[in-house]
């Protein structure tokens, strides 16, 4: 698998190539992903006793182990060097850098399993916060270097303040996991194993009698660590501190990092053959590049993606579809009418939606006119109000319709009120922010026009503000309906009535084919609200 991936980030490159586009930024990209992984991204497994046990050790904190991984921040260094200079330069330093660190990753990864030790590193992600904390008030100091006296002195007494915080008993109190959080990969000590191996032969007698009493099958002796049933440690190996590291488990480290080397190998390839293909502002973009690559793996892993899933699920949905077609629309030998118990609910989704816009509106619109700098910056009232309001608007933003349609449900009960009201309330921040920005765009002509003769504010209001914004609101509003009515059907999957109610219900009761019902006319009224409201938006903007 380690050679598939490296062959994948190699064809990447060379179809990248075919565009005739700069193959040295994402040499740059390759080379910077590289160092970025190194100290980030785990590479293999280290297991204990337990699997909340188990360590991602990064190829940094495998580098006491194996020196020789150094290599491959060497070959990545090396290729960012020669792509300064551009040319062949750059292809020498893609292919030489790119050679090394695949040797030198693959000779790791194919090794054998082995006993380590665990050496944390404390205070280095409490450091890693307070430093991350500093990195914006730097910037600042860069931006407004006049003010540079007062962001650098507060970001360094936060920075420090924060440290000092995260490293006391309290903090750890709350993080646990922080404490100790980094650890480096150390070889265990001469002869360790022989002994770990001895005190657990010795001890199996006793344990295998015990899991004879609870059914579970006897354990034989073992001459090495590595002969552990599914590979765990004893309970006591692993409280001492060690770990059984298995360099050729894969983990999503493992796959950025041949992947890169893959395109740095291909793109020094191209660079080789046509040194042109280079731009001047390579080393930026290749930047980007390598920080999006860099927050792509890691949340693939974090979400469990894995289409093998979906292949083992396929006879379920397979199931499904045979369970769905043709729709159930009606059973009169059995009293049971989904297609009219469809339409209800989905006339019922279309009121909820439609009072839920109508409600935020109405409370959107007198507020947003304070939540406009251009009618609040002269009075310092109202600025007070333009924050106050600004601020609200951004706390209700934050929380979503559908947790308050949880809270809401639990406490009015369950039906459509719970629903309007989330959607309401969820619906006044998104409407007052659109309607802000829109009476702070507005034409400053008629508004000075007006001024100059002495027309009085609401005049203003009545004759320059409003004539203006007003197609603006109507349009957004009818914006606001269309996001309501689709959120209108996932807050019936918690209780607040609707389409989405019915289809949970069916769902639950295993009625498939009454279901489907529901997702067709749910297709069908989405299409019929998107072409209305995109036709009246025309007429109105």
């Amino acid at each position: 698998m380690n050679v598939a991936v490296f062959l994948l980030g190699l064809a990447l490159a060379g179809l990248l190539g075919l565009g005739r586009g700069s193959m040295r930024r994402y040499l740059v990209a390759a080379a910077l992903g590289l160092l970025v992984a190194t100290p980030t991204f785990p590479v293999v497994e280290a297991v204990g006793y337990l699997s909340r046990e188990t360590l991602g050790p990064t190829l940094l904190a495998l580098l006491p182990m194996a020196p020789h991984l150094a290599l491959v921040l060497l070959g990545a260094l090396l290729a960012l060097l020669l792509a300064h200079f551009g040319g062949r330069a750059a292809g020498v330093g893609g292919v030489l850098g790119g050679g090394l660190a695949l040797a030198s990753l693959l000779v790791f990864l194919q090794g054998p399993a082995h006993l380590v030790r665990l050496k944390p590193l404390p205070g280095l992600m409490e450091g890693v916060v307070a430093l991350s904390l500093l990195v914006p008030f730097v910037l600042l100091a860069v931006w407004r270097r006049k003010q540079a006296g007062l962001w650098l002195p507060l970001g360094v007494a936060l920075a420090l303040s924060t440290f000092a915080w995260l490293n006391s008993p309290q903090a750890h109190t709350y993080f646990p996991r922080m404490e100790g959080y980094y650890k480096l990969i150390l070889p265990a000590e001469p002869g360790t194993e022989e002994k770990l191996v001895a005190a657990y032969n010795q001890g199996l007698e006793e344990l295998n009698r015990v899991r004879e009493e609870i059914g579970l099958p006897p354990l034989k002796p073992i001459r090495d660590l590595t002969g552990l049933n599914e590979g765990r440690l004893p309970q006591e190996v692993a409280q001492a501190g060690y770990r059984l590291l298995q360099p050729q488990s894969t983990a999503y480290g493992n796959v950025a990092l041949l992947l890169f080397l893959g395109v740095m190998m291909g793109s020094g390839i191209w660079l080789l053959f046509r040194p042109k293909l280079a731009q001047p502002d390579d080393l930026r973009t290749g930047l980007v590049l390598a920080l999006v690559a860099a927050s792509v793996f890691p949340a693939f892993d974090a979400t469990e993606f894995d289409l093998g899933k979906l292949v083992k699920g396929w006879p379920f949905l397979v199931n499904f579809l045979d369970r769905a077609w043709p729709p159930n629309l009606a059973q009169p030998q059995s009293g049971i009418y989904p297609l009219q118990s469809v339409a209800s609910e989905m006339l019922l989704t279309l009121e909820i939606a439609l009072v839920g816009t109508l409600l935020a509106a109405l409370f959107a619109l007198p507020t947003s006119f304070l939540a406009a700098r251009n009618l609040t910056f002269q009075n310092p009232l109202l600025r007070v109000l333009f924050y106050l309001m600004r601020g609200f608007y951004n706390v209700d933003r934050g929380v979503d319709t559908l947790i308050l349609a949880l809270i809401l449900v639990a406490a009015v009960g369950l039906g459509p009120f719970a629903g309007v009201l989330a959607m309401a309330i969820h619906s006044i921040a998104d409407l007052g922010k659109l309607y802000s920005e829109a009476i702070e765009n507005v034409d400053k002509g008629p508004i000075e026009a007006l001024e100059s003769v002495g027309a009085s504010g609401s005049n203003v209001l009545r004759w320059a503000i409003l004539p203006q914004v007003l197609p603006l609101f109507v349009s957004y509003t009818l914006y606001r309906f269309e996001i309501n009515f689709r959120v209108s059907i996932v807050l019936g999957l918690v209780g607040a009535g609707g389409i989405g109610f019915f289809i949970k219900g069916a769902m639950d009761a295993g009625h498939y084919d009454q279901m489907v019902i529901g997702i067709i006319a749910i297709v069908i009224v989405v299409n019929l609200i998107d072409f209305a409201s995109s036709w009246l938006r025309s007429r109105l903007v």
